[in-house]
């Protein structure tokens, strides 16, 4: 048998962002939709590949290795790859994967590639990479890499295949992977190699073809980490893992008869989110999860308020994270209200003076201690500790934490709220207090105050009109804040009294509100707003509207590679969990009409009693591009159940079934 590899010497150079590099044979026409792949099509896209499993997430290369197009080495983050200390920062480390193998100084390179096409079959959660390009002789060289994170280890599998024609005289050997790169910094915990083949391959007639496989365990960079046990595996064992994981989470799915590109941004939705957090890890997730450091990968409101409720029903063992973390930091909770009222309870304008009590303060950004990590403004977003409370209560309604242990985190949450206000003559007052609009800091936010009046009524809707704490308001309704001008948002707030609060004034004049606010928000601002709208839309009956509003929560978001979703529609950078989480929810509470209350409603389509006092109900909104729309196996108190919801003259039916 004889063995042919072209590979690299140095590092790789895949040619984009080179002055004057202009890839050869780009694919004129779109590829057409797979509602299962993710693609690629463009050798210079910039934004890199992602691959992540909750607990450790790798960025790759056009050309699926681990170096960009700068020639600098792509990164690789852990969920238990944070400092402790100081502003408790998530730590970047260098992707281990080597560098391509090497045949006779010949440079793998994608400047004069042909037939470009890096792809992510979301059924198997591998990233492959094929292209053509010529080889020394001037044949045509076909190269495929493909790389697969195992989807609950730390364990990473990559495959190089080469084919060439046999006309090309005498063959040369391979050479194996190279054992170190130059500039190597090595895995955290070292890393084990489970699996090298360093050459191998076939021919016939008129090609010869050979591989290299290895399959290398990434350490934990955690000491106190438990080393799991050391399962050998081949790149072939490896895939066919994944492939058995992922059939088994695409049990629950949401199917789509409607537009294609619908269909494969749902799930990308459920691809990235179900693979952004693993049960049983000890820190919740960031709004970028494992995909880079921005914002030092620190925990905020949007785990609680967006990304739980997306998974709750779909991963309700990866959503379980997102509450245990705020849980295991109770106690710290508890200390940084002390800290604040020994400060003299600072706010966004005046110190409100020194005062002592009991309560909880959860902080606007954390990390692996439960503190405050931001020194600016941020952390007068007091809004996030009844934030937090809200999003235990759902969780204690669907048994994945305890209801004893959500009932402290509201308690809790009224008692600072009490300490945090002062009386007026409209109710309590929250002053000095930073809106989730972000843009503004000042007294009586809408979405804070409603928070403070849900908690002080032990986490429900009080019947009496009479509400404890002053909500903004003017002549035509509920306004974001005292003194608000409406002349524009960086993203929703006022409307989050309709979704997620459901507060029952605001849900009725839900149309009102919306003519009024969504449409002053600002274009650069992120994903979310537009997710908020479309669920107000469809819960209020106007299911176009709804669709719209869903299409821009997305697609203005994901127009780079692979279905990586951005914060901002303005930059590619990726990967938003946040965003997608809205998107996601839009179509689970929104679209598709599921809700949680404290009582049934009329008009629902199917109810079940969740634990306290709690309700599921579905009432669906389909719009009309969709046809039918069919979420299968969704999880509501460890049984299982598939929603199918189509379209109809009278206005659509729905039919829930117990689930397999």
């Amino acid at each position: 048998m004889r063995i042919w590899l072209i590979g690299v010497a140095g590092l790789l150079l895949i040619g984009c962002g080179k002055t004057g590099f202009t890839p050869v044979a780009l694919r004129v026409a779109p590829r057409p939709i797979d509602p299962w792949v993710l693609t690629c099509d463009d050798p210079t896209a910039a934004e890199p590949a992602l691959l992540w499993n909750g607990k450790v997430g790798l960025r790759f290369g056009r050309d699926g290795s681990s170096w960009d197009a700068s020639h600098h080495r792509l990164p690789m983050f852990f969920i238990d790859g944070y400092a402790p200390t100081g502003e408790e920062k998530i730590t970047p480390y260098q992707n281990p994967l080597r560098e391509a193998p090497s045949f006779d100084g010949a440079a793998l390179s994608l400047e004069h590639c042909t037939d470009y096409h890096q792809s992510i079959d979301m059924r198997t959660g591998a990233l492959v990479t094929t292209w053509s390009q010529p080889s020394l002789e001037g044949t045509e060289l076909k190269v495929q890499h493909t790389v697969v994170l195992h989807p609950t280890e730390r364990r990473l599998a990559e495959r190089w295949e080469f084919s060439l024609p046999n006309s090309v005289g005498p063959q040369k050997p391979i050479a194996p992977f190279p054992a170190t790169t130059p500039g190597d910094i090595h895995a955290p915990g070292g890393l084990t190699i489970l699996f090298d083949a360093t050459q191998g391959g076939s021919q016939d007639a008129k090609t010869t073809t050979a591989f290299l496989e290895r399959v290398e365990e990434i350490g934990s960079p955690s000491p106190s980490e438990p080393k799991p046990k050391t399962v050998r595996q081949s790149f072939g064992q490896v895939l066919e893992e994944s492939k058995k994981v992922w059939a088994e989470r695409w049990k629950t799915d949401i199917e789509i008869d409607g537009p294609a590109e619908d269909q494969l941004a749902v799930r990308s939705f459920l691809f990235y989110l179900r693979s952004a957090v693993s049960p049983g890890t000890r820190m919740s997730v960031s709004p970028f999860g494992l995909s880079s450091d921005t914002y030092s990968g620190h925990v905020f409101w949007d785990a609680d308020i967006w990304v739980f409720p997306a998974l709750a029903l779909i991963a309700p063992k990866a959503a379980a994270v997102i509450p245990q973390y705020r849980l295991a930091n109770m106690d710290q909770a508890s200390k940084n209200l002390t800290s604040w009222l020994s400060a003299g309870r600072p706010t966004g304008s005046i110190p409100l003076g020194a005062s002592s009590g009991q309560g909880l303060l959860f902080p606007w950004e954390s990390s692996v201690t439960g503190r405050e990590t931001v020194p600016g403004p941020s952390k007068y977003e007091h809004h996030i500790t009844g934030s937090v409370a809200f999003s235990l209560s759902q969780a204690a309604a669907l048994g994945l934490v305890p209801e004893s242990e959500a009932r402290k985190a509201i308690d809790g949450a009224d008692k600072f709220f009490k300490l945090r206000s002062v009386a007026g003559q409209e109710g309590r007052e929250i002053r000095g207090v930073m809106s989730p609009d972000e843009n503004h800091v000042g007294d009586n936010d809408l979405y804070t105050n409603l928070l403070a009046e849900w908690a002080a009524n032990g986490g429900k809707w009080a019947s009496n009109a009479k509400a404890t704490y002053k909500l903004p308001k003017d002549g035509a309704g509920l306004l974001t804040y005292d003194g608000d001008p409406m002349r524009g948002y960086k993203q929703a707030a006022a409307v989050l009294s309709i979704y997620p609060l459901q507060y029952p004034p605001a849900e009725k004049d839900a149309k009102k509100m919306m003519e009024r606010f969504s449409s002053k928000v600002i274009k650069n601002g992120p994903a979310m707003s537009d997710s908020v709208h479309a669920i107000i839309w469809a819960r209020a009956g106007d299911s176009e509207k709804a669709y719209l509003a869903w299409k821009s929560s997305w697609q203005p978001f994901m127009t780079g590679p692979l279905g990586l979703f951005s914060e901002k529609r303005s930059r590619p950078t990726a990967y938003f969990v946040t965003g997608a989480a809205g998107s996601l929810q839009s179509v689970l509470y929104g679209i598709l009409g599921i809700r949680l209350d404290s009582k049934n409603r009329s008009e629902n389509a199917w109810s079940k009693q969740l634990l306290g006092d709690r309700v599921m109900s579905v009432a669906p909104h389909l719009p009309s591009t969709w046809k039918s729309v069919k979420l299968k196996n969704f999880t509501v108190l460890g049984r299982r159940y598939s929603l199918t919801a189509t379209q109809a003259p009278n206005g659509g039916t729905s039919q829930i079934t117990q689930g397999d």
